[in-house]
């Protein structure tokens, strides 16, 4: 998976403009979303699969895995690589497999004579018995933002379908590869869907054009988790976990909203929509919520996590997104184990379902015979801590959205943890998406990839009177991990000029804000940063607006 002053209050002028841009977006109503049906117990879920990861040292044996698989009503097996003793111990069993090739393996398949050379030994020698259905091109590539990188994918993709078409296997396997949603330009409303422009010609329109005619499916990974992880005081917990909520209306389909993750799949479905492509259909190939993390991470709770895997198969087993309203998703859960090997803050260690000796991690009602659940309603987490953040002239945060719980699940921890010491910690880019909150859709004339609106222009500036330390720590975050443009605020830049912390952490907040998809999360920088509707621009310093 996926693969850096002075006291002073906001002006009064542009705190209303802001508040005019938040409300001008979506309609609320006092319904609740259609319940889900419970599933019969009697039969697999046809459509529910699971990431197999390998990063631990301490996972059990293939064979293990087979039986614990085999346990449960999933039908479905996703591995990021060709392991020949994972794919010869699920022989046999009916499971339909999805194989990866290794982002370091692509640029050898390049060359037709090396990509038939793979599929017959990673693939077709494993047929019938291993019911090997998909093999992905990668993992997350268009998020690298490696143009180089990016222009092998489709050719590679070619190459293997082609390989496929030789040995006449080509209807049986499909050919594809998943993409984070950093690949959008526009998410909010769903509807404004468009890719970024600079993927479009050279990447994305090929690859839907090969997607279409061999019939596969475009692979994206959705985590409502990371959305609300970043912004916890705007996006509700009801609506990224599935639970009873308002909703939100797009306002130009008119079609209503209860959860995170349709919003993100229809907003693909509308970029692929503007560039000519409506036959191709969408599979999940990653979705999920950790059941634990480090203290300063919201959101994470074996509650939690059991509360929106439960939601989500009772969700996708039984009906489809709002613009695809009977189309059932092939969704594939992130993910069967913890994995102790895996980088990055506690939560990357905590996504599985189970623990390495396959004991459960929660029950969602995936075994044989086993419960099964439709909508869960767990008790309300308690409320944040009145001043969550560092600056002791914040106002505390707006009461979580939370509806009276009509099925108590008894939480093994609370369902809301917030953090004893805030420290700073950027917010992932790639799969956050909107809430029922502003954002801004991509303007007619700027760069929504294929128009996906009439938005404002709109830009993301340091917010005035915060913490020197914070605000440095957070430019030192877009300049180098954040993949901002700041070559115009050194010496010899045009926008070097005034010298100021607060003027370049503008500069790079608002390279950061347009570069990474113009959704409201990717202007927080840990609250050092607010939207704007004036021009921050002077002389020749031009701040991007679209």
């Amino acid at each position: 998976m996926a693969p850096g002053a002075r006291e002073k209050r906001r002006p009064p002028a542009l705190l209303l403009a802001t508040l005019l841009l938040l409300t001008s977006f979506s309609t609320i109503s006092s319904t609740f979303p259609p319940s889900a049906p419970s599933a019969n117990p009697c039969c697999t879920y046809s459509n529910i699969g699971i990431n197999y990861g390998q990063l631990g040292n301490n996972l059990p044996t293939p064979q293990r895995v087979r039986e614990l698989v085999q346990s449960t009503t999933i039908t479905k097996v996703k591995i990021y690589d060709t392991n020949a003793a994972i794919i010869e111990a699920f022989a046999n069993t009916g499971i339909e497999f999805t194989v990866m090739v290794k982002n370091e393996q692509i640029h050898s398949l390049l060359d037709a004579h090396a990509a038939q050379k793979w599929v017959n030994e990673n693939v077709a020698c494993y047929l019938p018995a291993t019911q090997i259905r998909t093999i992905l091109v990668g993992n997350e590539i268009l998020a690298g933002n490696d143009d180089q990188i990016n222009g092998w994918i489709v050719p590679v993709m070619q190459n293997i379908h082609s390989a496929l078409v030789t040995l006449r296997i080509d209807n049986q396997v499909k050919v594809s590869t998943p993409h984070s949603l950093s690949v959008l330009s526009s998410s909010y409303p769903p509807s404004s869907g468009a890719f970024r422009t600079d993927l479009v010609s050279h990447v994305i329109k090929p690859m839907l054009q090969f997607l279409s005619q061999t019939g596969s499916p475009f692979m994206v990974n959705t985590y409502p988790y990371f959305a609300y992880k970043s912004s916890p005081l705007n996006i509700t917990l009801a609506y990224a976990l599935f639970l009873p909520n308002a909703g939100v209306v797009d306002p130009k389909t008119k079609l209503r909203y209860y959860n995170l993750m349709d919003a993100q799949v229809d907003a693909v479905y509308s970029a692929m929509a503007k560039l000519g492509f409506q036959d191709i259909g969408i599979v999940v190939s990653e979705t999920g919520w950790p059941s634990a993390g480090d203290p300063t991470e919201f959101g994470v709770s074996v509650n939690n996590a059991m509360v929106y895997n439960r939601n989500l198969i009772a969700h996708v087993t039984s009906m489809g997104t709002p613009m695809r309203h009977g189309k059932l998703m092939d969704t594939y859960i992130f993910a069967l184990f913890n994995e102790n090997q895996k980088p990055g803050p506690t939560t990357e260690r905590n996504f599985g379902l189970f623990k390495p000796d396959m004991s459960v991690v929660y029950d969602i009602g995936l075994f044989k015979g086993g419960q099964r659940y439709a909508n869960v309603f767990p008790p309300p987490p308690p409320q944040p801590p009145a001043h969550p953040y560092p600056s002791p002239d914040e106002p505390p945060p707006a009461p979580y959205y939370h509806s009276p719980p009509l099925y108590q699940v008894p939480p093994a921890t609370p369902a809301y943890q917030p953090p004893p010491t805030p420290v700073y910690q950027p917010p992932p880019t790639p799969a956050y998406q909107p809430p029922p909150s502003y954002q801004p859709p991509s303007g007619g004339g700027g760069g929504g990839g294929g128009g996906g609106g009439t938005g404002p222009r709109i830009w993301c500036i340091s917010k005035p009177g915060s913490p020197v330390g914070s605000l440095e720590a957070a430019l030192n975050f877009a300049c180098g991990e954040g993949g901002a443009d700041c070559g115009s605020i050194q010496g010899s830049g045009a926008c070097f000029q005034p010298d100021t912390l607060e003027s370049h952490s503008s500069f790079a907040f608002n390279s950061y804000f347009h570069k990474h998809g113009r959704n409201f999360w990717n202007c927080y920088f840990n609250n050092n940063a607010l939207l704007t509707v004036s021009d921050p621009s002077y002389g020749t310093c031009v701040y991007p607006s679209q």
